[in-house]
């Protein structure tokens, strides 16, 4: 049981910048993604039927052409972090977040992240973002409501839309968190 424990640990590491120990991190991860959610849907609702939001050549499906092109991005900038050679990528952060760490037998709790560190848990949570929203979009595009969710309001592809529109603002937050963070805080050294 415990190389399956170890397996699940080293399979969940791209995720793993969910994991950070931080107060902003609830605000960028899901407060700001959730009030624009509720916003683009309270919009979509009353401004659009079901089928532009879904249906082809819907709302999803446009932005899913958009995020397809993220991963090969997010993948590049995950190796320019990790080779970009800068003394300051290395130092720690200023109020930095703490995260867990498992390395063999040995657990470090609560350990400051680097710069490098945050940024690469950051690049390889985004990438891991981008790839599941095209395949929950891709998935979600060719599954068909069964009949006893049916309804006249179209609850469940309602929900099937603000999940990927949550996703999709996740994603897009912290895409601009990311970028802020290489663009001001890195090169000011912040």
């Amino acid at each position: 049981m415990k190389r399956y424990k170890v397996i699940v640990y080293q399979l969940t590491r791209p995720i793993s910048y969910l994991f950070l120990k931080h107060p902003a991190g609830k605000v960028y991860n899901w407060i700001i993604p959730l009030i624009l959610t509720v916003i683009s849907l309270a919009i979509l609702v009353f401004l659009t039927e079901i089928s532009d939001v879904v249906g082809e050549n819907g709302l999803v499906e446009n932005l899913t052409d958009f995020v397809i092109s993220l991963p090969g991005f997010l993948i590049t900038a995950l190796a320019a972090i990790a080779t970009f050679n800068r003394p300051i990528i290395d130092q720690e952060m200023i109020d930095a977040p703490t995260i867990n760490i498992k390395a063999g037998n040995t657990e470090l709790e609560d350990q400051a992240l680097t710069r490098r560190d945050f940024l690469l848990r950051l690049f390889s949570f985004l990438t891991v973002d981008s790839i599941f929203l095209i395949i929950y979009a891709k998935v979600g595009s060719i599954a068909s409501v069964p009949s006893f969710l049916e309804t006249q309001y179209h609850i469940a592809e309602w929900v099937f839309a603000g999940i990927f529109i949550t996703i999709f603002w996740q994603l897009l937050t912290l895409l601009l968190f990311g970028m802020y963070y290489l663009c001001e805080r890195l090169n000011l050294n912040i």
